[in-house]
Parts: C-alpha cells; sequence; structure tokens
C-alpha cells in the first residue's frame, strides 16, 4: 500500500515522503478493524508531529500522520459487533497511542479498535468526504457541548469561529438557543452568519488591544456580560482582559494550549489564585481523546439537522498531502481541509 511518513522534522515538503511499497497491515484480531481509507482530515496536531515529536525515536520510526478517517471495513477481528461488517463505511479519529506510535491515517489502510469509530451519517451518503467532522474537530466541539451545557438564551462568544471546531460550535450552540458571537476575519463574516451567528467581530479591524476595549463595551459586566468565551486559537489577553466583559459565574473554555501543549496556561490561569495575580475567572483546557461515543455524539446531530453544515474548506488528491498541510499551517483554512485517496 501507499502511505505517508515523517522522514525527518520540519515543515511539511522537508518532512514528509510518500512510500508506495508498504506492506498491508496485519490481519486485524480481537476488537480491531481494517479499514481502507476514502478521505482523511487534516488537523493542527499533525504539524506539531512533524515539528516537535523526533521522528527517529524507535517506537516511532517513520511515523505515518494524520487523525480523521472516512473509509470502508475491509476486514473485521472476531471480537467487532455485527452492526460494523466488512463493507460499513465508518468515520472517526485515531486514539492518542495510535497517533503517539505513529500509525496515523493518511495511508490507503489502517488498523483501528471498532470502539473508535461511528457509522457514517446516512444524510452524508454520497458526500462521505464530510464525515471528517466526525474526527478531531467534531468530537472536540462535542466535548465543548458536554463540558460547557450551555443553556438556551445564554451568551457564548466562539474565538476562531471560521476553523473546523469553530463553525461546528457555532450551530451547535445555536440549535441549544444561545446568542452566539463569532470572532473571525472580515472574509468569513458571511460564512459564520450563515452557520448561524447572531453577532460577527471582525479581529483584524482593531489595533493591539482595541479587541477587548469593543468586548467591555459589547458586553458590559454590569448589564450584559458574556456567559461563555470559548477560545478556538489560543489568545492568552482575551482571558486575563475577561473580567470586564464575562460573568461572574462565566466560564473560559480553551481547547489550544499553545507550545506548551496547555501546561503553562494550566499553571499560569488554573492553578494561580487571585492574591498572586491570577484572573479572577474560571479557567479550563479541554484536551481530547478520541472515542467513538463523541463521534457517533457527532454523526447524531448530522443526522438530526443539529449540524447543518460540515464546512470543508477544500480537498486535496492524496499525491498533494504536502500541499494540503502547507495550507493548514497557513492558518487561514475555513472548515477542514481534506485529503481523498483514489
Amino acid at each position: 500500500m501507499r502511505a505517508y511518513k515523517i522522514t525527518q522534522n520540519g515543515a511539511p515538503r522537508q518532512a514528509l515522503h510518500l512510500a508506495t511499497d508498504l506492506p498491508l497491515p496485519s490481519t486485524p484480531t480481537g476488537p480491531n478493524i481494517l479499514i481502507k481509507v476514502t478521505c482523511a482530515g487534516l488537523n493542527p496536531a499533525d504539524l506539531h508531529f512533524m515539528s516537535i515529536l523526533p521522528a527517529w525515536l524507535p517506537f516511532r520510526k517513520h511515523p505515518t500522520p494524520g487523525l480523521d478517517f472516512v473509509g470502508t471495513i475491509a476486514c473485521a477481528g472476531p471480537d467487532v459487533p455485527e452492526e460494523l461488517a466488512v463493507g460499513t463505511t465508518v468515520c472517526g479519529a485515531l486514539g492518542v497511542g495510535q497517533a503517539f506510535w505513529g500509525a496515523g491515517s493518511l495511508a490507503e489502510y489502517v488498523v483501528v479498535p471498532a470502539g473508535l469509530v461511528a457509522a457514517v451519517p446516512e444524510v452524508l451518503r454520497g458526500r462521505e468526504g464530510e464525515a471528517v467532522g466526525c474526527g478531531v474537530a467534531g468530537q472536540t466541539a462535542a466535548l465543548v457541548v458536554k463540558e460547557s451545557n450551555v443553556q438556551k438564551g445564554q451568551r457564548v462568544l466562539i474565538n476562531g469561529a471560521s476553523g473546523g471546531v469553530g463553525t461546528i460550535l457555532v450551530q451547535v450552540f445555536k440549535a441549544k438557543g444561545a446568542h452566539v458571537t463569532a470572532i473571525c476575519s472580515g472574509a468569513n463574516e458571511a460564512l459564520v452568519r450563515r452557520l448561524g451567528a447572531d453577532e460577527v467581530i471582525d479581529y483584524t479591524t482593531f489595533t493591539a488591544g482595541g479587541l477587548y476595549t469593543h468586548l467591555t463595551t459589547t458586553f458590559p459586566l454590569s448589564s450584559n456580560p458574556l456567559d461563555f468565551i470559548i477560545d478556538c486559537v489560543y489568545d492568552s489577553p482575551l482571558y486575563t482582559s475577561s473580567p470586564s466583559y464575562l460573568s461572574l459565574t462565566g466560564r473560559f473554555i480553551t481547547i489550544v494550549g499553545g507550545r506548551t501543549q496547555g501546561i503553562y496556561p494550566f499553571i499560569l490561569h488554573k492553578l494561580r489564585p487571585v492574591f498572586l495575580g491570577g484572573t479572577p475567572r474560571r479557567y479550563d483546557v479541554l484536551g481530547l481523546a478520541p472515542n467513538g461515543t463523541l463521534a457517533r455524539e457527532v454523526a447524531a446531530w448530522i443526522n438530526d439537522g443539529v449540524l447543518k453544515e460540515v464546512v470543508i474548506d477544500s480537498e486535496f488528491p492524496f499525491e498533494e498531502a504536502v500541499e494540503a498541510y502547507e495550507k493548514l499551517s497557513t492558518k487561514r483554512a475555513k472548515g477542514k481541509i481534506v485529503v481523498r485517496m483514489r
């Protein structure tokens, strides 16, 4: 089979090599399934694996990148549930262990535990590429929705609303009856309004610190504060300035931990008490461990019409995965970037 390998650390063009003569994975055992991959969705974590984790580690010798997958079950182990029969089209994201060991989804075949997958939603038949939304982005959104428990009428601010996670959260929170304010560039305003945003803030129109002043004016603590801020791009000042616009009982939730993968902001914002300079608002860093329960939750959103659109920024053929990653690295993608196998 063919699969991409990370042969050295660096930018995608230096790090990735397309191998064309790899052996097929072994016949799956136990609760595992062999998936013939149709589409792979790209995530910022893939770039992190290329640039940070050494490709020469003995247990990660020339790892394959990729977490999200859509494909057909080609073979199933003896302990796989009957509903996941050979020929079923499934989607999901690889687990933390598989990603760490380098068994990524940017390959023609991949072995996955059956507990990580969901059947592709019926409404996506014929456009299965959109099922990558049940991968990391959709599952992260499902985790945010579960942890926040946003109620009808509450005010939610989504920073990075035009990205893979943000476009899903806008739709789900709006369906729950929340008032949604989206932060994105002006070029993406029409997109997030179409998805349901009540208000859109173009961050590119503000000079340093101007955005936070604008939020203080728009959502004054005395009369109209925010109940939740969901940060999809990692903006630390958005949190430290939040006592002016986030209610006393409000929550700031970030899904991006910065270069330290959340360790530094967790210590600085979560553990530091107010009397030592901490910000007097609740701060949470959410880390995703992909699982089938969350994947099936997203699939249910799609089937039920809660999630009306999985936004696809662009689609690349398998042979152009390097170009796909280069576009991802610009941080200007609207929704998901998909790599499709032949």
